[in-house]
């Protein structure tokens, strides 16, 4: 009898143990499995506690935001990483938004290279045209240096500030003037309108100009200064140098006006009260208006 109990034993000791370990490995899986769940929840989370923002102000462009708050890659990254909130135009933002200076945008950093492949795109002067120019025979040569000739007979060469009419002419007279007359010429065109500059030259100022609102002043190599008023957006920055027909601004409605329009000065200096007529400059320069 003895013998027959430890039999027993033996054999109920391997049929409790393979349950009590399926148990047991059951109860390991779903301990694992709730961690799992979670850990995609903190990484969003941890990701924008580290990002540091920056609120728009009127007058800000992502290049200057970028140059100002250091953003590495500049404004290119910048706008990567605010795609979502700027929209298609790097170039229109508006205040009150707030941008992200830094953080790894995910599916946005793909983006950026193209981006910057499009880039060349801004090399649009063609340089392999002008490599091309051997093809070109040297009495082509004296045309174009018979092409100063005439530039200089007109002192310069201009294009319009903005593809529009004129509204207020030069010289109306009017009381809500300081000089008792109007010292430019206004373009009236809706906010946001692009703002050219009328020739090359290096930006003398950038920002706000109290009753002109944001202005825009350059000073061009004839000894002329022109001046950008009523600006939504500035597009430069003081120290800049431009080329002709570059954007540099949109106009708006800022400062002492009555709607939106581009308010334009021609001057013999950088300052207020050395105006000249700015049509007569433009027209001088090729311009039709």
């Amino acid at each position: 009898k003895p013998k027959a109990e430890a039999k027993t034993e033996t054999k109920a000791a391997p049929k409790a143990r393979p349950k009590e370990e399926a148990a047991a490995r059951a109860e390991r899986l779903t301990t694992r499995k709730p961690p799992a769940s979670h850990g995609p929840d903190k990484t969003p989370q941890s990701r924008a506690g580290t990002a540091r923002l920056y609120t728009v102000v009127p007058g800000d462009s992502l290049s200057g935001i970028a140059a100002e708050r250091q953003v590495e890659g500049g404004w290119e990254q910048l706008y990567a990483l605010n795609r979502a909130t700027v929209g298609a135009d790097p170039d229109l933002i508006r205040p009150g938004q707030h941008l992200a200076l830094s953080g790894k945008p995910g599916p946005r950093t793909a983006e950026r290279a193209p981006e910057r492949k499009a880039a060349p795109r801004k090399a649009e002067p063609k340089k392999t045209e002008p490599k091309a120019a051997p093809k070109k025979t040297e009495p082509k040569k004296t045309e174009k240096a018979a092409a100063p000739k005439k530039a200089a007979s007109t002192g310069h060469n201009v294009t319009a500030p903005v593809a529009a009419g004129t509204g207020t002419q030069y010289r109306a007279a009017g009381s809500s003037w300081s000089k008792g007359y109007h010292t430019g010429v206004d373009f009236p065109v809706p906010t946001g309108t692009t703002v050219k500059a009328i020739g090359a030259g290096t930006v003398v100022s950038a920002g706000w100009g109290g009753s002109y609102g944001y202005q825009v002043v350059l000073h061009h190599a004839d000894g002329r200064y022109s001046q950008y008023a009523h600006l939504s957006a500035l597009n430069v920055r003081a120290g800049q140098h431009v080329a002709e027909g570059q954007r540099i601004a949109r106009s708006g409605a800022t400062g002492n006006v009555t709607g939106p329009h581009l308010h334009f000065e021609v001057r013999t200096g950088p300052g207020f009260g050395s105006d000249i007529d700015p049509l007569a400059y433009l027209r001088a320069g090729g311009v039709h208006i």
